[in-house]
């Protein structure tokens, strides 16, 4: 398997099994700021959200939706990354290592988008996605038909050879969440490389 598929991959777990509601874990305040030498992360600027996992390739929150059996995961996480050498052969990469490993089994593909980003001065390649989980565990005890909202931004580290990164957002419910995006943008905004943008 392809290091670069089986982060997606991992990432996709991350929604399906921690983001499943009866979240634990350090509760965190809006916005809150992990300094670090190497990058700077902040948490959702939103309330209710928890650490779920950290170490020195990832760190997880999560957050319970409003109604029970919703979720929300955000997520950092750093990867090897094959190398590419042109802005094209990058965001094919991306896109076709997503496409490649859908379960259409079990989610059927509603809207999906993957475009290279001039937000930072490092190459990017923002991916969104809209799909509807016909297995969605939404308690311990069955699962239920859901949208999944995704939006990722994959980049190559710029301080780091053959290393990537993604940040991610994703929500799951009974209907789509009309301010995703805006939430999404939020998140991945915070996350940044001291003095490169």
């Amino acid at each position: 398997m392809n290091k670069v598929v089986s982060y997606i991959t991992i990432w996709v777990i991350a929604i399906l099994f921690l983001g499943c509601g009866g979240v634990s874990g350090p509760k965190l305040p809006a916005n809150y700021y992990y300094e670090g030498s190497y990058i700077d992360i902040h948490s959702p600027d939103s309330e209710g959200w928890y650490e779920a996992k950290k170490s020195t390739s990832q760190i997880v929150f999560l957050k319970d939706g409003n109604i029970p059996g919703e979720s929300y995961v955000a997520r950092v996480v750093f990867f090897p990354l094959e190398n590419t050498n042109t802005k094209e052969e990058f965001l094919n990469l991306i896109k076709n290592n997503e496409t490649e490993n859908r379960n259409l089994e079990r989610f059927t593909p509603i809207e999906s988008s993957f475009q290279l980003s001039e937000q930072r001065s490092y190459l990017c390649v923002m991916a969104k996605q809209l799909s509807k989980d016909k297995m969605a565990k939404t308690s311990s005890f069955g699962t239920e038909e859901q949208f999944m909202q995704v939006k990722s931004l994959f980049c190559k580290d710029p301080k780091s050879k053959g290393r990537g990164f993604m940040v991610g957002y994703s929500f799951r419910g009974f209907a789509v969440n009309k301010s995703f995006d805006d939430e999404a943008n939020s998140f991945i905004d915070g996350v940044q490389f001291p003095k490169i943008h």
